[in-house]
């Protein structure tokens, strides 16, 4: 566990330390998928499927808002659309023109959730969404949430229907208008997973915010275990054609998914509950408080050692250095150098006989 928590706090250092870098790779990344999975699932015109196109547009949006994203993936599901059909182009464009003037209007940030959500789809996992915007956002992502579940489900029919949308036949023009307005407005799968995921998400954002114990825990595993059940009961009584095995995996991957986004952004410690009480001139105020689970990640010290010389010989230190000798002198002029002692001479006087006295030296 403690493991975890390092490469947890690792992750969060290296996203912080580089995140002017990161968020164009992560936009990057998103708009490149995004394109790829709708030319993947519709593929209708030819020319939107060239690698350099993709790869162009795929540059442009990591450098723009992250919402310009949205705007050229509906931009290419309405051309492919009308590469298939006139009549579905128009419907699909209707509808986009409807999705937008909403969302922009109360969730413009939740630019990941419209793209995300098909992915989920996609992948047989879309438990994932409702729950996860239940624990790190609120009811208002709802609306971003219908938009991205909405998208799926017209390319998704498109799809099952290509044959009656392919015809050239001119009669069928009203008869493709038609199919494709049911299409949109008679879907029950389409409507009924709207409004289990919203019920989903409510449920999760009302359980996580309680103070009990292990709240999010708990809304995790109401949350998947709600909308696995409702979509089950949906599928007996209205016959959506759902794969009763392959909804039980997708909630059980779910699941996991879910715990892995509570380890990242809510991990505490209960056992190190605090309920703390005080007052003011106004209120009382009962506080509970539990720590998160942080390891401080452990900075490596080099200590450097000095070799010893080869010869055995020991450098001198600062303090013991030997002052080195000037050029000409011998000596170094900075140092004051004691002189050493002259040898006295005692002279004595001899007296001779023609008077002549002579001095000798007795040294010492």
């Amino acid at each position: 566990m403690t493991g975890l928590l390092e490469l947890r706090e690792n992750l969060k250092r290296f996203y912080t330390k580089n995140e002017i870098y990161l968020n164009p790779l992560i936009k990057f990344l998103a708009a490149l998928l995004s394109l790829i999975i709708i030319n993947q699932a519709m593929g209708y015109m030819g020319m939107l499927k060239s690698f350099a196109i993709v790869m162009v547009l795929s540059l442009m949006c990591s450098f723009l808002p992250g919402n310009f994203i949205v705007v050229i993936s509906a931009l290419y599901i309405v051309l492919h659309s009308y590469a298939l059909a006139l009549e579905c182009a128009v419907v699909v464009m209707a509808v986009m023109l409807i999705m937008f003037l909403i969302y922009f209007r109360f969730s413009p940030k939740d630019t990941m959730v419209v793209l995300l959500t098909p992915l989920f789809f996609i992948l047989k996992i879309p438990f994932v969404m409702p729950v996860a915007l239940g624990l790190v956002a609120g009811p208002a992502s709802i609306i971003s949430l219908s938009c991205g579940t909405v998208i799926y489900y017209i390319i998704k029919f498109m799809t099952d229907n290509l044959g009656i949308f392919s015809s050239a036949d001119a009669e069928t023009g009203s008869q493709k208008f038609r199919v494709m307005m049911d299409g949109v407005l008679d879907n029950k799968t389409m409507l009924i997973t709207v409004i289990i995921f919203a019920f989903t998400l409510i449920a999760v954002y009302m359980i996580r915010r309680t103070s009990v114990d292990h709240s999010w825990t708990m809304a995790i595993f109401t949350g998947i275990s709600v909308s696995v059940v409702l979509l089950l009961i949906c599928e007996f009584l209205f016959e959506l054609q759902l794969s009763v095995v392959g909804t039980v995996i997708g909630g059980v991957f779910s699941l996991l998914l879910c715990l892995v986004i509570q380890f990242f952004e809510f991990n505490v410690d209960y056992t190190r509950t605090e309920l703390v009480q005080f007052e003011d001139d106004e209120y009382y105020y009962y506080v509970k408080a539990v720590p998160k689970n942080m390891v401080t990640a452990q900075e490596k010290k080099v200590k450097r050692i000095n070799r010893k010389p080869r010869n055995g010989a020991v450098k001198p230190s600062r303090k013991q250095a030997v002052p080195r000798a000037s050029v000409a002198g011998g000596q170094n002029p900075g140092v004051r150098q004691e002189r050493p002692l002259e040898k006295r001479v005692n002279p004595k006087v001899i007296k001779t006989a023609n008077g002549v006295a002579r001095t000798t030296e007795n040294r010492e």
